[in-house]
């Protein structure tokens, strides 16, 4: 029993000496410390925006589909009864969930309320009539419906009252390419990045094994275990990353408030939640990438050195 009292103390001795070897080592290659944790904190700084970004164009792409919609405009000539009968042989086109008759007194009200939010001069009052026309906008029960409802509506009995017709095929589909390619490029520069932080670790520890070469050949000397002769440097690493994380949360705190209208204004969906983002997601991934690139970076760098 006394045995293994006096192994856990030697093992709790022996980290309070790792710990405290790791603080004097980054206080000695202060320089090397502050670069590190510098392009740490950078690479970390791109993987939240990118991760946020990613969370606008999801939520971008989940409200337009929510919101594709077949919209049948009107011909001007067609009366109300006409436009009724349009509406029953509409809602009976398979993938409809329901048509909702928009007259053109209507839409122009609708469209001097988009010109007034937009700030923009409401020049509708010159023209004297009024160039809308009625339509229906017509909801879908599944947006991959979109293409066969639009062509269902050239097979009604009263197509020829239909002067055109719009869905949100290409909306869809540019936004789904778009959100691909910001995810592809996302992915692309955090991957630099990584290789950058990893690079400038290694050698900051590197140095730090250089500047510590005495203690450690006394070290092992003394019978000190390669474990324990490693721990000071994985410690170095992870004191980096660890910061590096710390410091990007910190600005991601502070600059909550401009991310959620930053996302408002770039994607036009209701806004991201960015305080959840940054306890949740966010949060979990800056901390799990400081700490795991900072210790990779001190193992990378002790590989074959401290044999």
């Amino acid at each position: 029993m006394s045995v293994q009292r006096e192994s856990q103390s030697n093992r709790g001795r022996l980290i309070r000496l790792s710990i405290s070897a790791a603080a004097n080592g980054l206080s000695r290659n202060r320089l090397a410390t502050i670069a590190a944790t510098t392009t740490m904190t950078l690479m970390l700084m791109v993987l939240a925006s990118v991760l946020v970004i990613r969370a606008g164009l999801d939520a971008a792409l989940s409200y337009a589909d929510s919101k594709v919609e077949v919209i049948a405009y009107l011909k001007n000539s067609v009366t109300e009864s006409e436009a009724r009968s349009i509406q029953v042989q509409i809602e009976g086109i398979d993938g409809v969930k329901g048509a909702t008759f928009v007259s053109a007194d209507d839409a122009l009200a609708a469209f001097k309320v988009r010109l007034k939010e937009r700030g923009e001069p409401d020049l509708t009052g010159n023209l004297g009539v009024n160039p809308l026309p009625a339509s229906y906008e017509i909801a879908l029960d599944n947006p991959a419906d979109t293409g066969r409802v639009a062509d269902g509506l050239t097979a009604i009995p009263d197509a020829a009252s239909i002067s055109r017709v719009i869905d949100g095929r290409a909306l869809a589909e540019s936004l789904v390419a778009i959100t691909g390619a910001l995810r592809i490029v996302g992915l692309i520069i955090v991957i630099g990045f990584s290789l950058a932080v990893l690079a400038v670790v290694v050698n900051a520890i590197r140095l730090a094994i250089l500047a510590r070469s005495d203690e450690i050949a006394i070290m092992r000397i003394v019978g000190a275990s390669a474990t324990w002769v490693r721990l000071p440097f994985i410690l170095e690493g992870l004191a980096i990353g660890a910061a590096g994380a710390l410091i990007t949360l910190f600005i991601f705190g502070i600059l909550s408030a401009s991310i959620g209208a930053v996302m408002l204004n770039l994607f036009r969906v209701l806004p991201v939640q960015t305080s959840a983002i940054l306890a949740g997601q966010v949060s979990l991934s800056v901390i799990a990438a400081g700490l795991g690139l900072g210790a990779l970076g001190a193992l990378l760098s002790l590989r074959g050195r401290l044999n």
